[in-house]
């Protein structure tokens, strides 16, 4: 009697077992199944090429755009100046004649202006040292008619742009007019650490930050033109991945270092499929993607949330996946097998036979 109850709750579990049996995620009929929260889109030539089509559309690189440069060669709040004044020779015009005449070092206050001797404070910011000589030369015009004025800045903190991050020399450097495009002042930092694909480079300008991989920048050709004095640099490793669940190798979260890697060498990143428990057959990607490609997938169908599904049994499938690009952010995921799903089942059974036979045996003389 014991023995046939055992075997009836055996018979009973075994009916739910397909619904509570372990797995690494979502049965593949599940996700088959039509559900308004995403859209199901399967991978094959056409799809892919209006997924491409589309990324080529609207997913390139917008131009850089930062607000306008201020002007190379100008004096700021914090520079270090060095002014000299020379009285006319009173002898005449001989340059071996001894000259008198004075030095002085400063530096340009927060309010911009300077300290010069017999001729009182001046404003120094915003102008560049010739317009200052001039300015200078002007003011004591009375005391020293025709004296000589030279400025020189000795400590520029105006005109640098500023290095930070992943870089062998972060600092300040000058900006030399038609030879400080970004290429050229990270040169003088000594290079980005990491590879171009694998690093981001940042420039900021006021209260604007523009943000492109390395490789993009010297794709495209961009900020080639000097930089702005003032702009700062920062340079980082890309800190982007996507994610890998389910009947693969290598599942976890996993650094995305490429440029637009396609399925198959992501595939291949994680070790390809787990041949004892995968199913070919049911090779998803998850995504967010824009409202307007679903609806170009799915007429019909706006929801950013989709899942791509790959069929790897079809010999066609890999060339598919070569034309399909992983993006950050991307889950990956592998269905199990059918028949490791009925494996689990049998063993639920056989695991219940084993505890109804137990009683049986109990106290058995040997």
């Amino acid at each position: 009697m014991t023995h046939n109850l055992l075997w009836t709750a055996a018979l009973g579990l075994g009916l739910t077992a397909c619904s509570v049996v372990p797995g690494s995620g979502p049965r593949t009929a599940a996700i088959e199944q039509p559900n308004p929260d995403f859209a199901l889109v399967d991978l094959t030539p056409e799809t892919t090429r209006t997924i491409a089509d589309f990324a080529a559309a609207h997913g390139m690189e917008a131009p850089i755009v930062l607000p306008p440069a201020r002007q190379v060669g100008l004096i700021g709040p914090g520079d270090l100046l060095r002014v000299a004044i020379w009285e006319p020779n009173p002898n005449g015009t001989s340059l071996n004649a001894d000259r008198s005449g004075l030095e002085t070092v400063t530096r340009v206050g927060i309010d911009g202006t300077i300290g010069v001797p017999y001729a009182g404070r001046m404003q120094a910011a915003g102008r560049t040292p010739a317009q200052l000589e001039r300015a200078v030369g002007d003011r004591l015009a009375h005391e020293s008619p025709g004296a000589q004025v030279v400025v020189l800045v000795t400590d520029d903190l105006t005109n640098d742009v500023i290095v930070q991050g992943e870089v062998a020399k972060p600092g300040r450097y000058p900006v030399v007019p038609h030879s400080s495009g970004l290429l050229d002042i990270l040169a003088m930092a000594g290079g980005a650490h990491t590879p171009e694909r694998q690093t981001m480079v940042r420039i900021t300008r006021g209260d604007t930050s523009v943000t492109r991989t390395l490789s993009h920048l010297v794709e495209s050709r961009a900020m080639e033109t000097d930089l702005a004095p003032g702009d700062r640099i920062l340079v980082q490793p890309r800190q982007s991945y996507f994610y890998a669940f389910g009947a693969v190798n290598r599942p976890g979260e996993q650094a995305y270092n490429d440029e637009d890697p396609s399925l198959a060498h992501t595939l291949a990143r994680i070790e390809g499929l787990a041949d004892n428990r995968a199913d070919p057959a049911a090779v998803f990607v998850y995504r967010r993607q824009s409202a307007e490609l679903t609806r170009q997938l799915v007429p019909g169908n706006e929801t950013p949330q989709t899942i791509y599904r790959l069929n790897l049994r079809d010999p066609a499938g890999f060339f598919v996946s070569e034309r399909f690009a992983v993006v950050p952010g991307d889950l990956l995921y592998v269905s199990e097998s059918p028949i490791v799903e009925a494996a689990k089942v049998v063993g639920i059974f056989t695991g219940l036979a084993n505890v109804g036979a137990v009683p049986l045996s109990a106290g058995t003389q040997y």
